[in-house]
């Protein structure tokens, strides 16, 4: 029968359960490769770790959020290239229809070519990203930013705010751009315009090129008959006027429609100056000249600005054919300024949408930098010492052996083998 005591067997059990456990933490430590396995190991060192990964892992979603900016600015850039060239193309072709050589044929063409170009103008305007965000709505990224109204006009249901993503603690990375900025507020010589009515103003002043002029003439001393078409609200009318005694600009102050009278008075106030005197005949306007002929050219109406498939503002003359003269607004050399200024404001665009890429780079760079420097903290912090691990555990081990060795041959011993 073995001799030992129970405290005796208690004491190795334990030890041999605590030699045990020490080992496999660090078989843990070495198969993870990580110092510290539970927080109660190194309290200290387990707080500033947890914070160091936290860190770690807001900069990831800061480097994530700035790849989404990129794929977003870079999907910008190419949409509004796309647009870039739907402009050169509706600027050359405006300056085709324009000049002396274009006919029927050709202009009827490019209208149908027009009206092509507005619809891939309007599915661009409405871009998507790849998580079906819309590009150019702002902060409204749910719905389609540009859509037909009531009038048959482009309408921005977008918001005025530039979408953008926190690309730091401190910093929000801009996105993209303003949709109603880049295509509702085109600087042109007559204010702001949207890009949809410019080309919608190219496709009504082809429309009526051929059935309305740009200038009325008498020769001798051929009266002149004008029907005034307007609205009721009260316009101020512009254009040149030339009779046998010089040439003036005619400024006709808030004409309505169905009323001659402002413009009469207008005419009559330069009589001495051109030679041309007015009279309502009928509810007509009636030009003289006692002496030479009679011209009328470069209409302006106030607030018409851009062409209309019906005009509505115009100066007629005659009843077989009928002559009109239209604002210079309906008239296809007016729309080239306008397409050009479109094209000068996309560019600006692109060049707004450019910074912002380099913008996004930098940070990228920044975020990159940061990442490694905390990565290495926290490698030194949490990553284990493989060789010193494998030594205290083959240490450990030899411990345990002759431990248990040890606690055999003790826990063998009888009795007799005392008294001998």
């Amino acid at each position: 029968m073995s001799i030992s005591t129970k405290l005796f067997s208690d004491r190795m059990l334990t030890r041999f359960a605590d030699l045990n456990d020490e080992i496999q933490v660090r078989q843990t430590k070495i198969s993870t490769g990580q110092a510290i396995i539970e927080a109660s190991e190194s309290p200290l060192a387990a707080v500033e770790l947890s914070a160091l990964e936290e860190r770690v892992s807001q900069l990831d979603g800061f480097k994530r959020n700035v790849g989404l900016a990129q794929d977003r600015l870079v999907l910008s850039d190419t949409t509004l290239s796309d647009v870039d060239t739907i402009l050169s193309r509706l600027r050359e072709q405006a300056i085709t229809a324009s000049s002396s050589t274009a006919n029927v044929s050709d202009l009827n063409a490019i209208e149908i070519e027009v009206a092509q170009m507005f619809d891939a103008m309007v599915d661009l305007a409405n871009t998507r990203t790849s998580n079906g965000q819309a590009l150019f709505g702002g902060y409204a990224t749910d719905g389609l930013p540009f859509q037909e109204g009531k009038d048959g006009r482009i309408v921005y249901h977008g918001d005025g705010g530039s979408h953008t993503l926190a690309a730091s603690e401190t910093m929000r990375l801009p996105t993209s751009v303003n949709g109603s900025e880049v295509f509702m507020q085109v600087q042109t010589e007559a204010g702001s315009q949207g890009m949809f009515d410019i080309i919608d103003s190219f496709g009504a002043a082809l429309a009526t090129e051929l059935t309305t002029i740009s200038g009325i003439t008498t020769e001798g001393d051929k009266n002149l008959t004008l029907s005034v078409n307007s609205d009721r609200e009260p316009r101020d009318w512009t254009f040149d006027l030339s009779g046998p005694d010089g040439a003036v600009t005619i400024v006709a102050k808030d004409v309505v429609d169905g009323s001659t009278q402002r413009m009469l008075e207008a005419i009559n106030a330069q009589t001495q100056n051109t030679g041309v005197f007015a009279m309502e005949v009928d509810g007509q306007l009636e030009l003289r000249s006692s002496t030479g002929g009679i011209e009328l050219s470069n209409l302006e109406v106030e607030g018409v600005d851009l062409a209309m498939r019906q005009p509505k503002f115009t100066l007629s003359v005659g009843e077989d054919p009928i002559e009109i003269l239209v604002p210079k607004s309906q008239r296809l050399e007016a729309q080239i300024e306008k397409i050009v200024a479109a094209g000068e404001s996309i560019a600006v665009s692109r060049t707004t949408v450019g910074a912002r890429m380099v913008r996004a780079e930098t940070q990228e760079r920044t975020l990159e930098t940061r990442s490694l420097s905390l990565e290495l903290k926290v490698d030194e912090l949490a990553s284990a010492d493989l060789e010193k691990l494998i030594t205290e555990m083959q240490t450990l081990m030899l411990t345990q052996n002759v431990a248990r060795q040890a606690y055999s041959q003790i826990g063998q011993r009888t009795l007799f083998d005392y008294l001998k």
